[in-house]
């Protein structure tokens, strides 16, 4: 989507060509943008004359002739073309104007989730949706900031995003300005310190201000002109650069969801006070994960395996009488209840079932209980478990199958039906998840070497 220095840089471009336009006729393609009816709308703007444009935030404000404004917003792909008369409706427009030297203009918008809003000049910062958008960051003070945050219980990368807060701001100058003032964006906001607010407003200036300077970032479909390009995406350091080695310290960078918004940091520079750093270790059986982790837990982490909790949870009878009663055992043992789980997908999703949640909350519990500590944990179903997200940093461990087969049968474990197991686990996506990629079917001392590159 869009943000100040991207609406910055349309408003610009449209200041080249609309003021002195008058408008002889509009052609509405999609009704379901303009917050009027097509009528009124159309008797609105039908014979003024566009004045200047201006922004407020991410909006829009054509001025008109008649204290009339039209306040447009964006949203995720909408964009304004420049045109003639003749020129053939492209399928994603939603409204043209025509002007009266036969050029014309065109909103365009492939997702249909702008919006249009006609309403006079003299009031339109007092009603909605202008109304609703705070302080942009020159004009707004780190005790106003702070004053904000103080009711907000969210994390500090959602509340950096309401524009009634802090107006301007989304998903990519949140993770710069946090990057730049070293705050972990899981902080909650009313944990921020007035200093803090200091140095966000003074870093969200500097940093929107440099990025209208180079034309916004021109993120996927987003496309102001043709020709123009927005220069900022190359000066991006935390946005779009999760698991690439921080600018700042080397360790690679995070990309974690928050609210549902994609949020890069890098855990070692932006420290996330009062929690602990919590590294995931995760791969296919018999790839060499407790090599890893354990070489962690000799640099003062501590260890939290998943083996040895289900280990435990299977000495729990209370569940052992689950498993025998859903997979007709007449008596439990880890190894019977591996060779029934190998031979069907489904036998593992209800075996997981049972035993997942219990795990999970052994994890969550034993967290909580160190968060003085750095924490590493060894899962081999890491990916796509809730764990994931409350990992910094994600560390696969591979190996070739014929290592793997040789530690199982040196474990006295069925070759054959761990293996199995192996063929469902998800080594391309646990790729593209982690940070680091090891593999193990080298020897100890490059593994090590390779590890002891990072500041642990």
């Amino acid at each position: 989507m869009p943000e100040l220095p991207e609406v910055e840089t349309v408003k610009s471009i449209l200041e080249t060509f609309v003021p002195g336009k008058r408008v002889k006729s509009i052609d509405v393609y999609y009704s379901g943008c303009i917050k009027a009816p097509v009528e009124e709308f159309s008797s609105f703007v039908i014979g003024e004359t566009f004045t200047r444009m201006s922004r407020r935030g991410k909006f829009l404000i054509f001025h008109m002739t008649n204290n009339k404004v039209v306040v447009s917003h964006l949203r995720m792909e909408g964009k304004y073309f420049e045109g003639v008369e003749t020129d053939v409706p492209d399928k994603h427009d939603i409204i043209r104007y025509v002007f009266t030297d036969g050029t014309t203009l065109r909103y365009n918008d492939v997702r249909k989730f702008g919006i249009l809003v006609p309403q006079k000049e003299d009031i339109c910062h007092s009603i909605a949706p202008l109304s609703e958008v705070g302080k942009e960051p020159w004009d707004l003070t780190p005790e106003e900031l702070y004053k904000g945050l103080q009711n907000k219980k969210s994390t500090i990368k959602e509340a950096l995003l309401d524009q009634g807060l802090i107006a301007g701001l989304g998903n990519i100058y949140d993770d710069e300005v946090l990057f730049a003032t070293r705050i972990n964006p899981k902080r909650i906001a009313n944990t921020i310190t007035k200093e803090e607010c200091v140095a966000i407003v003074r870093e969200s200036d500097r940093i929107l201000k440099e990025a209208i300077v180079n034309g916004g970032s021109t993120i996927k479909s987003y496309h102001p002109k043709e020709g123009v390009s927005g220069l900022m995406q190359t000066r991006l350091l935390a946005y779009g650069h999760g698991n690439e080695a921080c600018p700042t310290c080397g360790f690679p960078m995070r990309k974690i969801f928050i609210g549902g918004r994609g949020t890069v940091y890098c855990p070692k520079c932006q420290v996330n006070f009062g929690e602990p750093l919590i590294v995931g270790v995760t791969g296919p059986i018999a790839s060499g994960k407790s090599t890893v982790s354990s070489y962690l837990e000799k640099k003062g982490y501590l260890k939290i395996d998943a083996d040895l909790i289900v280990s435990e949870i299977y000495k729990n009878t209370d569940v052992t009488n689950v498993i025998k009663e859903r997979f007709s055992m007449a008596e439990f043992s880890r190894e019977g209840l591996l060779a029934i789980v190998s031979q069907s997908e489904e036998n593992r999703k209800v075996l997981n079932s049972i035993v997942h949640p219990a795990v999970y909350k052994e994890f969550l519990k034993r967290i909580d209980e160190n968060k003085d500590k750095k924490i590493v944990l060894d899962v081999p179903l890491l990916i796509g478990s809730p764990l994931e997200d409350i990992c910094d940093l994600i560390i696969t461990v591979i190996a070739d199958e014929s290592n793997q087969r040789k530690r199982i049968a040196e474990r006295g474990k069925d070759v054959d039906a761990s293996l199995a197991l192996n063929k469902k686990w998800p080594r391309g996506i646990a790729k593209r998840k982690s940070g680091l990629v090891f593999t193990t079917d080298g020897s100890l001392d490059k593994l090590y070497k390779n590890l002891d590159k990072y500041d642990w």
